[in-house]
């Protein structure tokens, strides 16, 4: 009858213990998955919807590039390019891209200093 004596090693109530809580763990991680993947198909199915409502729209505007808009053209050449419209003009550069974190208070300094007319 050594087949129901406890030998070395894993005892049957570890067993059991084991395989319960690896059944729960399964069952757990197959409702969240379930949950994720839903999330993730109603957050695509958003995006798409949004993305073709800003597409109707675009084909609706008159003026769809902005390189084409007289504003845009007076504002750089009135400020940004004085004189010619030149949109890679170095002020143009220095003032309408985005500063991020450590960047920002220096530009601030910057600005209030007057150092960016130089340019």
């Amino acid at each position: 009858m050594k087949f129901f004596t406890e030998s070395e090693g894993m005892t049957r109530r570890q067993f059991f213990k084991g395989a319960g809580m690896l059944t729960v763990a399964a069952v757990f991680l197959g409702v969240f998955s379930k949950l994720g993947f839903d999330a993730l198909a109603a957050n695509t199915d958003y995006i798409e919807k949004r993305a073709a409502g800003m597409y109707a729209l675009d084909e609706k505007m008159t003026l769809r590039k902005s390189h084409e808009n007289p504003e845009i053209a007076q504002i750089y050449k009135d400020f940004l390019s004085p004189g010619e419209v030149k949109p890679v003009s170095e002020k143009a550069h220095h003032l309408l891209h985005t500063k991020y974190g450590q960047d920002i208070p220096d530009f601030i300094a910057e600005l209030k200093s007057g150092a960016h007319e130089a340019a």
